[in-house]
């Protein structure tokens, strides 16, 4: 069988770039070098590299996406992007591959610009039936005010930037000062930002990846946070023993279906293909939507990873999998 060209792409030009190269180090470990010619590719501000074996950098030639590989051309069976916000989580590397008709192992170029504005996913959501938390949006380029928010949600909130992810910016605000504060550190990172009523109850997250053009959902996780916080930041999402993590989630078996009942409809619904990760919170009775990530981390503390292996795939199975979609959906 002849080997495929895979150019596992990494970096970006969000403040989630080393948690994207640490995804791209694991699944160069583990992808299947019997079936796949591996060639990292980084990218960062308009500067695309193919990393060789010797760490020299090699310019990527934008016009085709090839490369010199000991002075032969190498183009690419297939991309397989794991870079975390902009421009691999939002739709724009997604159009990019989509002119050159080159396959990719994420949610098209629409559902990716969706799923990556965290207010607009609410209405889109909310609006097919589901439920949301209560949210304001807020622009840099317009007035605000923490009593404007205040007429509209009870403290405490949560503060976030609108596009993002890793729970970068993002923040708890449980007086209006802290809001205040809040607010001016989610606009650091983004022009646009959300605040989210808080909701108590149980976080709860579930990935879903598409096999043979099948949606199929993966153990749902609990998830604890033991940080300053008290909830899932970025501390708590990436620094080892920081948060509780339990796979499968202690929770009703019929609830455990319905959470995972949720992800499917809402991954076929929002037209999400390859691998993503929803987030949920249990309140009063009711499956909350938080977000979806359509290029989830796979670092070694990341959650995908830990319901695959609960459900019996190894990360070596499943990459070989979201590769083989990719390239049966060309």
């Amino acid at each position: 069988m002849e080997r495929k060209n895979i150019a596992l792409i990494s970096g970006g030009d969000s403040g989630e770039y080393v948690i994207s190269v640490a995804s791209a180090e694991m699944i160069r470990e583990n992808i299947d070098r019997l079936r796949y010619h591996v060639f990292p590719v980084l990218m960062h501000k308009g500067k695309w590299v193919y990393i060789d074996d010797s760490d020299r950098e090699i310019p990527v030639d934008k016009n085709d996406f090839s490369v010199l590989h000991h002075g032969k051309k190498i183009t690419f069976d297939c991309a397989f992007i794991t870079i975390h916000g902009t421009p691999g989580e939002d739709g724009r590397l997604q159009a990019y591959f989509d002119l050159l008709n080159i396959p990719y192992t994420t949610a098209g170029v629409t559902a990716s610009a969706l799923t990556f504005n965290k207010y607009f996913s609410y209405l889109v959501v909310e609006s097919l039936g589901y439920h949301v938390p209560k949210a304001v949006l807020l622009a840099a380029d317009r007035g605000w005010s923490t009593g404007e928010v205040l007429k509209k949600l009870c403290l405490p909130v949560f503060v976030k930037p609108n596009e993002g992810g890793s729970s970068l910016g993002m923040s708890f605000a449980r007086k209006e000062e802290e809001l205040e504060d809040a607010i001016r550190l989610a606009f650091r990172h983004d022009k646009h930002v959300v605040i989210d009523e808080f909701l108590e109850g149980t976080e709860l997250t579930c990935g879903v990846f598409s096999q043979n053009h099948i949606p199929r959902a993966l153990p749902v996780t609990e998830i604890i946070s033991k940080t300053k916080a008290g909830y899932f930041d970025y501390e708590a999402k990436y620094t080892p023993g920081a948060a509780d993590e339990i796979t499968p989630a202690r929770i009703p078996d019929e609830l455990t279906v319905a959470v995972q009942q949720v992800s499917v409809e809402l991954y076929e619904k929002l037209g999400l293909k390859g691998l993503t990760r929803f987030d949920f919170i249990h309140s009063n009775g009711n499956i909350y939507f938080l977000e979806v990530n359509v290029t989830p981390g796979m670092t070694q503390t990341s959650l995908v990873p830990q319901q695959a292996a609960i459900a019996g795939l190894s990360n070596t199975e499943l990459f070989t999998i979201l590769i083989e979609e990719a390239l049966a959906g060309r």
